[in-house]
């Protein structure tokens, strides 16, 4: 072969080796970066990002007054219902018991009898009295000087100061006998029973014909009507305007839990109740159950809408920090480096359709959002879902894709 013939003949099969050897090169980054990804994309927004814990719990109302006759007897003229608005003074119900009519005539017997034994005593006193001067203050008898018989002196002591000791002993069962008579026209005055607080009716117990044991009822009737309460009073009527939210909150969300902290409650039975309110205390001691310790937060309610009640279950959305002007991203476009644990995020240009991995500085995580500290601007495109690069680095940028860039398309 020609020396010239055989130089060309290397110089192509030199080109050939190049060409196989880019085309290998180009095959492999392509194939290290698998098939070309479709990505979904977010922007980076700016925004008041609200740190929150939640707990369930119900409606309390710090005022409840419970309406719980003292006397026995059987209920009649019942004029309320559960649910009823009351002002002070009036009628919920009476009881019958004629039993309190004789006790008053009773009362006002012993008071008469003992006026009279008073009266009595204080006669005994004087007539003590009288002959106690007269023994010590004896009256001449013709000429003779009076003689003061120590004797009879000291026995008129004696009877007077025992005179003396009954008539105190007799204002005592005066003042024994008036308020006997005033407890039992009380107890008789009590068989007529009022509200003795405006509000509204939350417990109802009492029934026409039902028995008074005095202090607690036993129904002789159907049960009683309630609104859910544990209470056993004959009625509780309660002011709705105190009605505030009491939830349990886990122990490992309750040391980011302040008073004076902003809420939002929401009612199972009216959805459309969002009520504002503020933590307004938190129980000292946890309640354990089920290995779970979770604690009472009371949140007091601006303005309670008026057809909350009592027992109401609920859920209070507490916020303990919030982030203004925060970045945030969906927190599904937040990427973990294995290689140095650190995060990054995947920018995309929506124009040349570039990809950047960037290096981020993460903060909280709230809901499905993450706040990003540096690293990102308001506006930038993240993409989410995908593969990603696995090439590492010190932070700033990188490309990703294996060098060659790999296309995205808007989810």
């Amino acid at each position: 072969m020609p020396k010239k013939r055989r130089r060309r003949w290397i110089w192509w099969a030199v080109l050939a080796v190049v060409v196989v050897a880019v085309a290998a090169i180009v095959i492999q980054m392509f194939t290290s970066s698998g098939t070309a990804q479709t990505y979904t994309t977010a922007t980076v927004e700016k925004t008041t990002l609200n740190v929150t814990v939640s707990g369930t719990g119900n409606g309390v109302v710090s005022e409840a007054t419970e309406v719980q006759p003292s006397i026995t007897g059987t209920v009649k003229s019942l004029s309320v219902k559960l649910g009823d608005t009351v002002t002070k003074g009036d009628l919920l119900f009476k009881i019958v018991n004629p039993d309190l009519d004789a006790a008053v005539t009773r009362a006002r017997n012993s008071l008469t009898q003992a006026k009279q034994q008073y009266s009595n005593a204080k006669a005994s006193v004087l007539q003590a009295e009288n002959t106690l001067h007269r023994a010590q203050h004896p009256s001449a008898v013709g000429t003779a000087t009076p003689v003061v018989d120590s004797g009879a002196v000291a026995v008129a002591k004696q009877q007077l100061a025992s005179a003396k000791l009954g008539r105190t002993a007799a204002a005592g069962s005066i003042t024994s006998a008036e308020t006997a008579l005033s407890q039992a026209e009380d107890d008789a005055d009590a068989r007529t029973v009022t509200a003795p607080v405006s509000g509204v009716i939350t417990v109802l117990n009492a029934q026409n014909g039902q028995s008074l044991s005095g202090n607690s009822s036993s129904s002789s009737g159907s049960s009683a009507a309630s609104a859910g309460s544990s209470s056993n009073s004959a009625v509780e009527i309660s002011n709705l305007s105190t009605l505030y939210a009491q939830v349990s909150i886990n122990e490992i969300d309750l040391v980011n839990v302040k008073v004076g902290q902003p809420a939002a409650v929401t009612f199972d039975a009216l959805s459309d109740v969002v009520e504002s309110g503020t933590v307004n205390s938190i129980a000292p001691t946890g309640i354990s159950s089920s290995g779970v310790v979770t604690y009472n937060v009371s949140i007091s309610l601006t303005h309670p809408d008026a057809r909350l009640r009592p027992t109401m279950s609920c859920t209070a959305v507490i916020t303990t920090a919030a982030h203004p002007d925060a970045l945030v991203v969906p927190s599904a476009a937040v990427r973990s480096d294995t290689a140095t644990q650190g995060k990054y995020v995947l920018v995309g240009d929506t124009t040349t359709g570039a990809i950047t991995q960037v290096d981020v500085k993460t903060g909280v995580v709230v809901g499905t959002q993450t706040e990003i500290l540096s690293g990102l601007t308001a506006g930038q495109t993240v993409l989410i879902g995908g593969t990603s690069s696995t090439t590492t680095g010190t932070g700033g940028t990188r490309a990703g894709g294996g060098g060659l860039g790999i296309l995205f398309g808007r989810g």
